[in-house]
């Protein structure tokens, strides 16, 4: 059996089941089930989830320790489910008993991969899988797992995808002359951004091809600065276009 649902984790950990979202309290409980949601189907290893844990920090008994949190984890799971074990024990670790589908950050990633195969042969067709592929995101990437190394590097990760996918997007309507959707949306890209210089001279090409052009110099003056300041560069001279 394998459990109905949805696990969110581009954002604060989100659990839905049989279509009623449930709460998981405990921050332990809630990496745990980040961390295997984050692999779903295949395995992550006892060490992994100690070394995420902390727990050698925090106690003598790390292997105990981590056996009790999964047993809470498996109780909480089994009241939501009956006999139905949402952890299986697999070799020296455990695997979420979910399909990787079920995970917003899996179905993220492959629809990304299937747009950039896409790009920029039919833009229609990529802009609106990377519109669905970013709405997913409710926040930061893995909020609740991010003080070990496997959830830092993973966030990341996912962090450089959804970079990837907002300039894809951007250059999909800048293909399909929608020049409003990108001022608009590239400027809030920006704001989360602000050290993206492939997002600013989308912007600036965006802005020069509706003639608005003291808001592209505008636009390419704060380049300069924030650049300037954060990373001791200039925006090289092809930032005010659209590189080809």
């Amino acid at each position: 059996m394998v459990v109905t649902g949805g696990l969110s984790i581009l954002g604060p950990l989100r659990i839905e089941f049989q279509n009623v979202e449930v709460e998981l309290s405990g921050s332990r409980l809630r990496m745990i089930l980040t961390l295997l949601a984050l692999r779903a189907g295949t395995e992550v290893q006892r060490d992994e989830l100690i070394e995420e844990l902390k727990l050698t920090e925090t106690t003598d008994d790390a292997i105990n320790a981590l056996h009790a949190h999964v047993a809470r984890l498996r109780r909480w799971s089994r009241r939501l489910g009956g006999q139905f074990d949402l952890l299986k024990t697999v070799n020296s670790g455990y695997r979420l008993n979910v399909d990787r589908n079920m995970v917003d950050a899996h179905q993220f990633n492959d629809l990304v991969k299937r747009a950039l195969n896409l790009a920029p042969a039919t833009p229609s067709v990529v802009a609106t899988i990377l519109e669905d592929a970013l709405s997913l995101w409710r926040g930061n990437a893995l909020i609740d797992a991010l003080d070990g190394p496997m959830g830092a590097a993973a966030a990341d990760e996912l962090h450089h995808w959804r970079a990837a996918a907002r300039e894809a997007l951007i250059d999909a309507w800048l293909d399909l002359g929608d020049n409003q959707k990108v001022v608009l949306n590239a400027r809030k890209f920006i704001a989360e951004d602000p050290l993206n210089e492939t997002m600013r001279a989308r912007y600036i090409a965006a802005l020069r091809s509706m003639g608005r052009h003291a808001e592209a110099v505008e636009a390419y003056q704060s380049a300069v600065r924030v650049l300037s300041e954060e990373l001791g560069v200039s925006p090289v001279p092809s930032c005010a276009r659209r590189p080809r």
